[in-house]
């Protein structure tokens, strides 16, 4: 029912969509882009690369993609699933869920793979590693911002140059030569406990270069072998089935706080996230999607790896905890049994573990603890603002019988004065927009307006008319706060939990 209202209400007339998160990932989107995949003939990813984590729940079953489209799936039914220009592309970590899937049965035949996108290599993991070992960003350690930076420095390898083994090779002794330095001055143990790490299985340390360049050339050339046949040039397929009346889903990655335009700077993924920035990566251009689907988790959100998080429930002592890497298992057996006096407790430390146990907060891709926080409705509007203002929510459920939620309505400035947007910004200034400089936003503290939470379970209800009175207050001032209008309504991982408002 859910379905025929989206198409009859939100589709009709269009011809591309696009699922976006409107925060710092981890939002929810697979449930859509799985949702969506029924009406579809072609579903494409632009941006990003194995560092997403898309996680889909069919008939109780979970499955978790990191680079192949959520919308691989629905291959037995003819559906086309493309991996854009504007994907750092990991053969690797591509063949490794191909293999996945064929144990399931499933034996992808319609999967395209631009010869433009550009190659993730060996050298961009082991430098994302050995740098996260030197100063804490959080990075998911796959190598993707290196792979971005070669890119816009000219020195990138694509999809296109490993079908090509000789000039596969000539590329790569130059491109390494351009790391010479970096490589010369690594630490050997280092490095090579580094490259001990299932990612770099099949490549072999060289004890005197680190990078053996052979046993690369020698395993890139096995790999393309397994994808020669899904590669092409996608943009140009996708323009062409534009003009052909096709139905196009395009599945962004990460969340718009995240963009490297627009995320919080330094703690950001290095693809631009946003809506333009898929629409980009996909082939097309920003004004052929005629629906965004803004995903935004309500009425909590959640940040994986460093970087300011005004309303985290524990405040700088859980950004350290939960980089420290703290598992599911581990907060099951200290604060399971606590979990109902949690969810209320006085020290928001500590309700945010209860409130990550209670919604499963742990990362799809790393298994590392979400950090949990407060809605923050001043950093939704600034998303909002970029990526269109039709909102889904989703994990609506999540909070029964927390008895006060609280949305963020402003920050609070409690840093040294500084010279901000080309004016003093001083010590107790109320701000009302998103600073998307993390230093900045790091002294920023939120500023809320409480409401009253609710004890019914909302997890069947197919009607907005169904919802507790202080569900719809929330939703309706939320509207009211940003501008927008949220016509989705999810209450539940399944297909059928979920509310058409609009």
């Amino acid at each position: 029912m859910a379905e025929k209202l989206i198409e009859e209400r939100l589709l009709k007339g269009k011809q591309v969509v696009a699922v976006v998160c409107n925060q710092w990932g981890d939002t929810g989107k697979g449930k859509f882009v799985d949702y969506l995949s029924d009406w579809a003939d072609i579903i494409v990813r632009g941006t990003g690369g194995a560092n997403a984590g898309h996680t889909i729940i069919v008939n109780d079953k979970k499955h978790v993609f990191h680079l192949i489209p959520s919308g691989i799936l629905f291959d037995p039914k003819g559906k086309i699933n493309i991996i854009g220009r504007g994907v750092v592309f990991d053969p690797k970590a591509l063949i490794e869920e191909l293999d996945m899937l064929e144990k399931e049965g499933i034996i992808v035949k319609h999967l395209l793979i631009s010869h433009e996108a550009p190659l993730i290599l060996p050298y961009h993991i082991l430098f994302d590693r050995y740098n996260d070992a030197l100063e804490k960003v959080g990075t998911t350690g796959r190598g993707i911002g290196l792979c971005y930076s070669d890119l816009v420095s000219r020195n990138a390898l694509f999809v296109n140059d490993m079908l090509n083994p000789g000039m596969f090779k000539e590329k790569l002794l130059k491109y390494v030569q351009t790391k010479r330095n970096i490589l010369d001055c690594m630490d050997r143990d280092v490095a090579k406990k580094i490259m001990s790490h299932g990612l770099f299985k099949g490549f072999e340390y060289d004890e005197k270069d680190i990078i053996n360049i052979d046993s690369v050339v020698n395993l890139y050339s096995k790999y393309a072998e397994r994808i020669r046949g899904f590669v092409t040039n996608t943009s140009r397929y996708v323009q062409s089935a534009l003009r052909e009346g096709k139905h196009i889903l395009l599945e962004g990655a990460q969340g718009l706080l995240l963009s490297i335009d627009y995320g919080t700077t330094k703690y950001q993924t290095s693809s631009d996230c946003s809506i333009e920035g898929l629409a980009k990566g996909s082939g097309l251009k920003e004004k052929d999607v005629g629906y965004v689907f803004g995903i935004a988790k309500s009425f909590y959100m959640t940040r994986v790896g460093n970087g300011p998080f005004p309303t985290e429930f524990g405040g700088k002592r859980s950004e350290k905890y939960c980089y420290e890497g703290h598992e599911k298992k581990e907060e099951q057996q200290l604060y399971g049994v606590q979990l109902s006096e949690l969810l209320n407790s006085k020290d928001e430390f500590m309700q945010g573990i209860g409130i990550r146990l209670l919604s499963d907060e742990y990362g799809a891709t790393t298994g590392r603890t979400r950090r949990s926080g407060w809605l923050d409705l001043v950093a939704l509007k600034y998303a909002m603002s970029i990526n269109g203002p039709n909102l889904t929510l989703t994990k609506v459920d999540v909070l029964k019988g927390v008895k006060q939620i609280k949305l963020c309505i402003a920050y609070k400035y409690i840093g040294p004065e500084i010279n901000f947007e080309g004016r003093m910004l001083k010590t107790g200034t109320m701000l009302k927009d998103f600073p998307r400089f993390s230093e900045i936003l790091y002294e920023c503290e939120p500023i809320y307006q409480d409401f009253s939470g609710w004890d019914e379970d909302i997890s069947m209800m197919t009607q907005y008319d169904e919802l507790p009175v202080q569900v719809k207050k929330i939703i309706e001032f939320m509207e009211e706060y940003t501008g927008g209008s949220i016509d989705i309504i999810s209450v539940g991982p399944e297909r059928d939990q979920t509310i058409i408002r609009r």
